[in-house]
This record gives structure tokens, sequence and C-alpha cells, in this order.
């Protein structure tokens, strides 16, 4: 009982130190840019068109994007994940359901970039590029 007292007070278990959990699935696996669509925006379309026009790019960087729409959580290349939109929009301190937000995860499940607005693929790739590949 005592050891797992203490696992549990210091972040042995490693849940205390995620700064993510509930991507989790995605540690050290691949980085997650996760886009916060906003209703009655155009913005995430911009940017989901963007990516879309470089999925190979961002496919050989280990890029997953994960579009979190209300309620639900959608992937933009692949088979859906099951994934609790409130949970990550919780971890990431992400924006009311009606706003636009892009966030950056790396490997290590901390945020390498957060953007109100559409970005080319580029500067994501660009911020990709200087994070050690053990340390993104």
């Amino acid at each position: 009982m005592l050891r797992s007292l203490f696992r549990e007070f210091s972040g042995v278990n490693g849940k205390l130190n995620d700064p993510c959990p509930s991507l989790a699935s995605f540690r050290n696996r691949c980085n997650v840019l996760v886009i916060f669509e906003g209703s009655n925006d155009d913005r995430p379309i911009r940017q989901e068109e963007e990516l879309l026009h470089h999925e190979k790019k961002l496919s050989d960087r280990d890029v997953t994007v994960l579009r979190v729409a209300g309620g639900g959580v959608f992937q933009l290349f692949e088979e859906p994940y099951e994934l609790d939109a409130d949970d990550i929009r919780r971890d990431l301190q992400g924006p009311s359901d009606d706003e636009f937000e892009m966030v950056l995860v790396g490997l290590d499940g901390s945020t390498k970039l957060r953007s109100y607005a559409p970005l080319p693929t580029s500067v994501i790739l660009d911020v990709l590029d200087k994070v050690p590949r053990s340390m993104s």
C-alpha cells in the first residue's frame, strides 16, 4: 500500500508527469497536431486543406492530425481512434467549442507549437525539424 501511494505521489507511474494524458497512446510513437474546430469558422477548413496538400511530408515526420469538433475527435489522414474530445481540450487547455486553435504535441507529450490562426505546413515542419527526434 505504501509503495503504491509513493508511486502515485512521486509520479513514478508517469501519470502525474504526463503533460497530456489523453494522448498517451501516441507517446513516443508520433507527433500529434490537434485542430480545435470552431463552429461557423472557415479557419479549420483552410488549415485542413493546407495539411492535405502536404500529407506525405507530415507522414514522413510521423505527424498524426486530429480534429476536435464539438464532442468528437476525428483523424484527418487515418482511421479514427477512440479518444475523448473533452479530455484533449482539458489537457491542452484548448479553446471553447466555438473557437479555432491548433496545438502541436511532440513525442514526449509536451506542446511544441500553439496557433490561433491557420499556418503553412512549412512552419509546422520547421518546428518539428528543430526538435531533436528523441526529444520531440
